[in-house]
């Protein structure tokens, strides 16, 4: 997407991790390699729907770590990618970009969250601005990869993570957060 969603405000975005916030996460040590295997979250498209009505970009921002392992290829998963997007696109709601990384932890890569290289790429690709952004994710590798980038940061799930600006047990939970945010600044405004 070429054109800013709220032209109102600054570019900000919402950076996604994809498994544990978007889909379905699999057990440890495994990966969602084959299209089959992927499976939406409750709640993720009436998310991600509430959020792109508020004006934020929509950006996954992933590790895929099972290319370095050989468990999957970036064809394969290009493919699940290709699934999810056109999954989201028949409900009305686009991502503006995907980025991974498919480097295995011990590389120390700078796009290996949770160093901040896939976020900064994103923020320089879609002239996009940080601090009016959020990083959400399920792990504290997100949270720190947020903070590094310079964005808020939200964990999802029910682990805790003090380095969290907020935390939700759901994506659905924190977009409803923001629409309500939004909902009471505007009507502050109507009465001023």
């Amino acid at each position: 997407m070429d054109t800013n969603p709220d032209p109102r405000g600054p570019r900000r975005a919402i950076f996604l991790d994809r498994d544990g916030v978007i889909n379905v996460k699999l057990g440890e040590n495994r990966y969602v390699a084959r299209v089959p295997e992927f499976e939406f979250l409750p709640g993720v498209i009436e998310a991600l729907t509430i959020l792109r009505e508020l004006g934020f970009f929509l950006v996954v921002v992933t590790n895929q770590r099972g290319i370095a392992k050989g468990l999957m290829t970036t064809e394969d998963l290009n493919e699940v990618h290709n699934h999810m997007a056109a999954a989201l696109g028949e409900e009305g709601v686009g991502l503006d970009a995907i980025y991974y990384c498919p480097h295995e932890a011990d590389e120390n890569c700078p796009c290996r969250k949770p160093s901040p290289g896939m976020i900064l790429d994103a923020a320089r690709d879609l002239v996009l601005d940080l601090s009016a952004s959020y990083m959400v994710g399920d792990s504290p590798s997100d949270t720190a990869a947020g903070r590094n980038a310079g964005t808020r940061t939200v964990r999802i799930g029910s682990d805790c993570d003090d380095q969290a600006d907020l935390a939700f047990p759901t994506l659905l939970d924190f977009a409803r957060f923001l629409g309500k945010e939004r909902h009471e600044r505007d009507k502050e405004r109507a009465e001023k």
